[in-house]
């Protein structure tokens, strides 16, 4: 990425991350946004904090600072530029979830998480110039329903891949809606950007119109 622009005073705003979901929430937002991908090794940082016995909701944060973190030092940018970046991660009964690797480990993570009431640690954080201005943590709970293994199968049929995509293994947005029986919390903070927090903090900088 470049770092030149015809008016080095004006304010961009980037997302730290190539994830499609968060992109479309802050453009369906009416925010002028750049998603902007970055290499972190995500599994190293966590299972070192994780070792330590850093609860999960500091882990998420630690892993969002990261990421803007890294588009600092990985990118172009101007003084004037604010990134955004988030991280999620799913606990259950002290034990924390990642993205499923196959449909296998999503089956398997889905059976787990059956009939409990489990926590998305949703992060995100503001930086400008390499410096963080903000930071929040999200946690909505869901508790899924006794689901049978038919229902179970022919939902991993139906979703397949897209899953493996998702922390929880679940898309809300779909048939994934069917697998719970309660659910409290940012619905946003739930897809994994709280949009109300961030666009209020973003009105203060000039990056929305009050």
């Amino acid at each position: 990425m470049e770092s030149n622009s015809p008016n080095p005073g004006v304010q961009r705003l980037f997302l730290a991350s190539g994830s499609k979901a968060r992109l479309a929430l802050l453009q369906d937002a009416g925010l002028e946004v750049t998603a902007c991908p970055v290499a972190v090794d995500e599994v190293i940082l966590r299972e070192e904090m994780r070792a330590r016995g850093t609860d999960h909701g500091t882990v998420a944060l630690a892993l969002a600072n990261a990421k803007a973190l890294g588009f600092f030092r990985n990118h172009g940018f101007m003084s004037a530029d604010f990134v955004i970046a988030a991280d999620q991660i799913l606990e259950c009964e002290n034990t924390g979830f990642d993205k499923p690797e196959s449909l296998e480990m999503a089956r398997d993570q889905l059976c787990r998480l059956r009939g409990r009431t489990h926590r998305l640690q949703t992060a995100l954080v503001l930086y400008r110039n390499g410096e963080k201005l903000w930071e929040h943590l999200a946690t909505p709970e869901l508790t899924m329903r006794a689901f049978s293994d038919a229902f179970l199968d022919a939902y991993l049929q139906r979703e397949g891949e897209a899953l493996l995509a998702c922390v929880g293994a679940y898309r809300l947005e779909g048939m994934g809606v069917q697998l719970f029986e309660s659910i409290h919390g940012d619905h946003d903070a739930i897809l994994g950007l709280p949009r109300l927090p961030l666009l209020d903090v973003l009105r203060n900088h000039g990056l929305a119109k009050k």
